[in-house]
């Protein structure tokens, strides 16, 4: 099954695990709402996607990418579509050589090559939960023989620190959480890769916490969903005035003095 197949599936996914967190309301105007639009993919995920082949599907980057010339040109232009009528995808010249240049700094990396020798990209997987009875699915980028998943994230900074913030700004020990119920799967491994020069790669693994709040708060989002489908109801923010405070952060001891004026 092709990527764009398994996304047409309407069976519950992580992404809608964060929709559904966000809000009922944005999970049902992403996924349901028959008269929702498209969404279109940002040049951040282009890029992922075109990584993410690279590494894991290294046959498949020349069937289904190719470097277009300038599109400002007649030539540019008429390649594009020629391109896109063959079911090409169409990138720059500095994409394809970053998405080159991440890929063997991945392969240098002796414990990223050696999780990624063995195993197989991109299966999709279905299975019901038991306690809501929803149908869900999951596509985890790597599965390997002994049932560990490796998941590829391309990052701006895989420092330990950085990507301790990004794991929980994106959810992705939710993700983890999903993955694991539908597979059975005992470990799931990070492999983050940085953007830039030196295109630095970290290797992790949450903690025994980190992955039991993943597993809460996926239960507590597929329950919402389940009941908001029981009751019919989608409802979003609170509707009601809210007191709000700043985050911890906001506060740095700074003190204004007639002095600053």
């Amino acid at each position: 099954m092709n990527n764009d197949e398994y996304h047409a599936d309407p069976a519950v996914s992580a992404s809608h695990l964060h929709a559904v967190a966000k809000s009922p309301a944005h999970y049902y105007a992403r996924y349901i709402d028959p008269n929702r639009r498209p969404t279109i993919p940002t040049a951040a995920m282009k890029l992922g996607t075109l990584v993410h082949t690279a590494v894991l599907e290294p046959d498949e980057v020349y069937k289904r990418y190719a470097v277009c010339p300038p599109r400002n040109t007649k030539a540019g232009k008429e390649a594009a579509a020629e391109m896109a009528a063959n079911g090409i995808e169409t990138v720059t010249q500095s994409d394809w050589d970053m998405a080159r240049d991440m890929c063997e700094a991945v392969y240098a990396h002796p414990i990223a090559a050696e999780l990624l020798s063995e195993g197989a990209p991109e299966q999709s997987i279905w299975w019901t939960d038991p306690t809501t009875k929803q149908r869900c699915k999951c596509r985890p980028d790597w599965l390997k023989g002994d049932g560990t998943i490796i998941d590829l994230k391309t990052t701006q900074d895989a420092s330990a620190n950085s990507f301790a913030k990004s794991v929980a700004n994106f959810r992705y020990h939710v993700q983890q959480a999903h993955y694991q119920n539908g597979t059975s799967a005992e470990r799931f491994i990070f492999i983050a890769v940085e953007k830039f020069p030196p295109y630095g790669v970290g290797i992790y693994e949450l903690d025994a916490e980190a992955v039991a709040e993943g597993s809460r708060l996926a239960a507590r989002d597929l329950r919402r969903i389940a009941t908001c489908h029981q009751i019919n109801e989608w409802p979003g923010y609170s509707p009601a005035i809210t007191p709000l405070s700043l985050p911890t952060w906001a506060y740095n001891g700074d003190i204004i003095s007639p002095e600053d004026f």
